[in-house]
């Protein structure tokens, strides 16, 4: 398996330099490639699949992980997962369960289109797009500043949740910077917005950036996981929650005007 590895990662390292828009499906692309190639010694080892991101996640599906039957709902056994899969090597595809932290919480497995059977592509995000007017799906993060910033406690107080990669070029630089930052300043209370900025970048990078750049948000380390949360397939985008929990706006892309103009109308 370490060829496949390795070409995942090549094919990852080379997505870092190019624009956000497709990385999801051309990384799923790659996942399922990798899928292929592994299918062949499905049956004499746990079954493991790679999830498609801008970072690698090995997840590994055994005895104890929770799966669930798509069509029916009800939890099947790892024993029945496996006859499944080594039965039909193409013919099912377990959907992660992005919980409340970012991570993968389960699958659901369900039967494979005729289209992803003969292509081995699989294009579905497991999370699903917050809807306006929505209560906003349940949230957990630890910022950089050590603290955990919790949906449920977040009442009360405008949040902007904002979606980037990370904070290296092409992804970040002045000009982003600058553009969010005014964005929210005529809305800059003592208390609100409350604004997380989700990246993939790690503690280490993200404090040494600190060191010399004021951010406009507060960052939440190695927090992809969330891009899939909320099936974010474009950078940056912002999800704005307004004071009673509920989404007043899910803003695919960097549309400055559009974040100001929902801001002006949740801040009053």
């Amino acid at each position: 398996m370490t060829l496949f590895v390795i070409i995942f990662a090549i094919l990852v390292d080379n997505l870092v330099v190019m624009k956000h828009k497709f990385s999801f499906v051309l990384l799923a692309v790659a996942s399922s490639l990798i899928s292929q190639l592994a299918s062949a010694q499905i049956s004499n080892q746990l079954p493991t699949r790679t999830q498609p991101g801008a970072i690698v996640t090995r997840v590994r599906i055994d005895e104890s992980t929770p799966i669930f039957d798509k069509k029916t709902g009800k939890r099947i056994s790892f024993d029945e997962y496996r006859r499944l899969v080594n039965s039909d090597h193409k013919g099912y595809h377990p959907e992660p369960i992005i919980n409340e932290y970012g991570e993968v919480g389960g699958y659901t497995l369900r039967v494979t289109t005729p289209e992803e059977r003969e292509t081995q592509q699989f294009y579905t995000l497991p999370g699903q797009k917050p809807e306006v007017g929505q209560e906003t799906p349940l949230f957990v993060m630890k910022g950089i500043d050590d603290k955990v910033y919790r949906s449920t406690d977040l009442k009360g107080h405008v949040v902007v949740l904002s979606f980037w990669i990370s904070l290296r070029k092409p992804f970040w630089g002045s000009k982003q910077a600058q553009q969010f930052a005014d964005a929210i300043r005529p809305f800059r209370t003592e208390t609100d917005p409350v604004s997380l900025g989700i990246l993939q970048s790690d503690k280490e990078e993200i404090t040494e950036l600190m060191a010399t750049e004021v951010l406009p948000f507060i960052p939440i380390p190695n927090s992809y996981g969330f891009h899939r949360k909320f099936a974010v397939t474009s950078g940056p985008s912002f999800l704005v929650i307004d004071r009673n929990g509920k989404v007043a706006a899910f803003i695919e892309g960097s549309d400055y005007e559009q974040l100001k103009q929902v801001l002006a109308k949740v801040s009053r």
